[in-house]
């Protein structure tokens, strides 16, 4: 008989393993992991994106509020009153300069931050033309995001002609977001400035 010396085979260490080992690639299995998760990363970005939308342009209106409630007092300051205002006074005394490209120098025009024209008059809050009346249209979610700050900077505050702020009225949240919506999706801010506030 002859006898045969066959080494015994030896079995892999790690059963389903290769040889060889993966060098970076992705498996199918994987590849579908990371690109459900991706998916679920942008789903929730989107989803998210009009939150955060709102946020920005309530900082952009109160920003852009509180710079035109200080320009009217710089254009106005040896003003006694303000019969004899108008856009474009003002605009030609550079109280709208923060607008840049939305104000035309040469009408006074200009144009909001969300589109619509933004007005500037002689207005009364307790004496007649002790105020300028700034008008300007915003989304009803930036308007009621904002309404506080906005409060605080003027004299007086309308938001689709209910008065939210001023001279024998105290603000309220829950009062200016029921004003804020109540015309729709737009609302009118008017803004009262005064020499004082």
């Amino acid at each position: 008989m002859k006898q045969t010396s066959k080494k015994p085979m030896s079995r892999p260490r790690f059963v389903g393993k290769g040889l060889r080992r993966q060098k970076g690639e992705l498996s199918l299995v994987e590849a579908a992991a990371v690109m459900a998760a991706a998916a679920l990363i942008t789903l929730v970005a989107y989803m998210g994106r009009g939150y955060i939308m709102d946020r920005v342009h309530a900082f952009q209106f109160k920003s852009e509020a509180q710079y035109f409630r200080s320009g009217i007092q710089d254009a106005t300051s040896g003003d006694v009153d303000f019969a004899s205002v108008s856009m474009l006074s003002l605009t030609q005394n550079h109280a709208f300069d923060s607008a840049g490209r939305r104000l035309s120098t040469t009408t006074g025009a200009l144009t909001g931050l969300f589109g619509g024209p933004v007005t500037a008059a002689a207005a009364t809050v307790t004496a007649s033309n002790d105020a300028v009346a700034v008008t300007y249209p915003v989304p009803s979610t930036v308007c009621t995001l904002s309404a506080d700050a906005i409060a605080s900077a003027y004299t007086m505050v309308k938001v689709n002609n209910t008065t939210i702020s001023g001279p024998g009225t105290t603000y309220s949240s829950s009062a200016s977001a029921s004003a804020c919506a109540s015309a729709g999706a737009t609302a009118s801010v008017v803004m009262y400035a005064t020499h004082d506030h």
